[in-house]
């Protein structure tokens, strides 16, 4: 008989022993889709981003001035529908404590530092011991070997040495980092494919995986989906602002009230565009014939796109050009973003809740995925610091009432 469930991740147990970015963003995507997610915390302090400004509580959003219930919004929305519970890590008793977890768990994810589960006594080899089943995955900046192992890393040192720096910013501009954070966020949904495909592999062999992430190696491979040795070797700039190097016009362009984005790719396309802007003049233009003429002479194909572009506002801009399906989008800032309709349809604009006092009144982003089977979404706001200490102690691991309390005494959680 097939068991009926609502969420495709339902009955999974995930151990997540992560903090800031990397590691967390990936365990909320886990419990959106049904995975119970329990955030394993240091006693009295949490995650650090429980405490980066700004704040959000019963007395609303503040960047300074905290009060104990007060929760970073950051930390609010990276940890959304998960269970908190204490645990030092770094005590014996703590260890013990831990491997009951691993017994009864799915999944354990950590993003320490390399040979920190092994400082605690409880590498792969141990938790294989423990439960074979189960499914450990590792997020670190250049992952478990290799002469970079025992670098510290952040997004900012990940986008500078992997690649993600050398081709963002202007040709003659210096290296700028891609404002999102995607020296952390690439390798999370990286680790989510790795744990997604383990959990498949285990119902066919039966045992758990050894997963390693580098952030390194992520977003280094964003980049080679280009051929920027070939570029590099012909001289031809890595950094390109806006610009395609294999098609012009693509490029934001000012209009009376802001920016438009114009993407024309093929021939076929750049008549239709032509033919919109009212240039017919310049279909038999021997500078524009092909794609490779255009590039050749980008700066007067830009020219002439600014000229037009100037004459209209944004919204008057779009309309010319969607009229005819070329493609082409408003340049929003996040006021904007934040009242797009298309968001809105899609429920991707959500107010983010607090556990304690509700609705935040900051805004944040829906669970991108959408299944007609089954649904996925972030069941709870996030937890406050130990929140599910007795469910999961005293309910979980069938702990006595008497060594929990004892526990507490000894700030072993």
């Amino acid at each position: 008989m097939k068991k009926s469930i609502t969420k495709h991740l339902e009955g999974i147990r995930v151990i997540d022993l992560t903090s800031w970015l990397s590691g967390p963003f990936l365990s909320m995507q886990l419990a959106a889709m049904g995975a119970e997610v329990i955030k394993v915390e240091r006693p009295g302090i949490g995650d650090p981003t429980r405490i980066t400004v700004p704040f959000a509580g019963p007395k609303g959003v503040r960047f300074e001035g905290r009060t104990a219930e007060d929760i970073s919004l950051i930390n609010l929305k990276r940890n959304r529908g998960k269970k908190s519970i204490t645990l030092n890590l770094k005590s014996k008793r703590g260890i013990e404590i831990f491997s009951l977890l691993v017994a009864k768990a799915d999944v354990l994810l950590e993003n320490f530092a390399p040979g920190t589960m092994e400082s605690f006594g409880v590498d792969y080899s141990k938790l294989k011991t423990i439960n074979p089943k189960i499914i450990f995955c590792s997020i670190s900046g250049y992952g478990q070997t290799g002469p970079y192992r025992d670098f510290p890393a952040f997004d900012l040192t990940i986008q500078a040495t992997s690649g993600i720096m050398a081709v963002t910013g202007y040709p003659d501009g210096p290296p700028l980092r891609c404002g999102a954070w995607i020296g952390d966020l690439v390798p999370a949904l990286y680790g989510l494919s790795g744990i997604l495909a383990a959990l498949i592999s285990r119902e066919k062999t039966g045992h758990g995986e050894r997963i390693d992430i580098s952030m390194q190696d992520c977003n280094f491979s964003l980049i080679m989906d280009e051929a920027l040795d070939i570029l590099v070797a012909k001289g031809i700039p890595t950094r390109q602002g806006n610009r395609n190097p294999r098609a012009v016009p693509w490029s934001t362009f000012p209009t009376k009230d802001g920016n438009i984005a114009i993407c024309v790719f093929s021939n076929e396309q750049w008549k239709i565009f032509l033919e919109a802007i009212g240039r017919e003049d310049c279909l038999n233009d021997p500078r524009f014939t092909n794609v490779e003429d255009r590039l050749k002479n980008a700066p007067e194909v830009e020219a002439i796109v600014v000229q037009w572009s100037q004459k209209y506002t944004t919204e008057e801009a779009l309309v010319i050009l969607r009229n005819k399906k070329v493609p082409c989008d408003p340049v929003l800032e996040i006021k904007e973003i934040l009242q797009d309709p298309q968001l809105k349809s899609r429920g991707m604009i959500q107010e983010l809740q607090h556990p304690l006092s509700g609705p935040t009144g900051v805004k944040a982003a829906g669970f991108p995925i959408r299944f007609y089977e089954l649904s996925a979404d972030f069941p709870a706001p996030a937890p406050l610091l130990g929140q599910h200490n007795e469910e999961i102690y005293l309910g979980l691991l069938k702990l006595s009432k008497e060594e929990f309390e004892e526990l507490k005494k000894e700030k072993i959680i």
